[in-house]
């Protein structure tokens, strides 16, 4: 529950509504939405505390589901977001799982910590994001 209540503050903090599902919707840990109903749509929050590999099961896609990993540190100024769309979630476990197969490896059941360094910050993946990576107002 720890890493979900970091991704909703920092949602918060951009301008988001946010609510917990609490395992009312098994697809997603919150619900989130712009102030002004413009957008909505379903974040899965998977977290570690050691840059370990990232483990999720692939699924089929869902347009409105994106995925903030987050990464927690020591403290506050360490923790760290990786913010994607459940597309690029899936196209990283496949990527993987084609890797391993040509090594002879079995099923990682997701991807390495590495795969997901890109994502970092990239707040803007998400619908209707109004605050940049400064914390300015979107021009958007």
């Amino acid at each position: 529950m720890g890493r979900a209540i970091l991704a909703a503050a920092e949602l918060v903090r951009r301008g988001y509504l946010v609510s917990f599902t609490m395992g009312n919707t098994p697809l997603a840990d919150l619900m989130v939405a712009r102030p002004d109903g413009s957008s909505s749509f379903l974040v899965d929050v998977k977290g570690q505390s050691q840059n370990g590999a990232w483990l999720i099961r692939s699924k089929p896609t869902h347009g409105n589901l994106f995925y903030i990993l987050v990464r927690v540190g020591e403290g506050r100024a360490e923790d760290r977001f990786f913010i994607l769309s459940h597309q690029q979630i899936n196209d990283l476990i496949a990527v993987q799982k084609r890797i391993g197969e040509a090594k002879g490896l079995r099923d990682l059941g997701g991807f390495l910590w590495a795969a997901a360094l890109p994502y970092e910050g990239k707040w803007n993946v998400l619908p209707g994001c109004p605050i940049d990576f400064s914390g300015n107002a979107s021009s958007r």
